[in-house]
């Protein structure tokens, strides 16, 4: 969380060259989405043509899903909750719109993520 995208650092802080924090991005995909092994439809390991396990995602990727997370910061605790971790479980996270990372990411099918959604202009009024 606070992690802010590279153009908001270039741009509004010190013209530094940074990249977004790719821990959060790794944790997630590891622990809590894909896994780190491609598998089959029963739940078996995919296999590349040489025989070892395919993996689901690589760096290139994990560096795509970490500017998705940029602009995320916590809110503080509220007042009027009792909690004994001093913690905001109710909207624990808002989105800072200036710290998004505002580039195009791929998604692990060698697309964009939202590929496939229509865009607003494409509604219907």
């Amino acid at each position: 969380l606070a992690s802010k995208s590279h153009a908001y650092i270039f741009e509004d802080e010190d013209k530094r060259v940074s990249s977004a924090d790719e821990n959060f991005a790794r944790e997630v995909s590891q622990l809590f989405t894909t896994g780190l092994v491609m598998l089959n439809q029963d739940g078996t390991p995919k296999l590349d043509t040489d025989g070892n396990t395919a993996a689901v995602y690589d760096n290139q990727d994990i560096m795509s899903f970490a500017r998705a997370w940029t602009g995320f910061q916590r809110f503080t605790a509220r007042g009027n909750i009792e909690s004994h971790d001093n913690s905001n479980r109710l909207d624990p996270m808002y989105i800072v719109e200036a710290w998004r990372d505002r580039f195009p990411k791929t998604s692990l099918t060698d697309g964009y993520i939202g590929d496939g959604f229509p865009l607003c202009v494409d509604l219907p009024e």
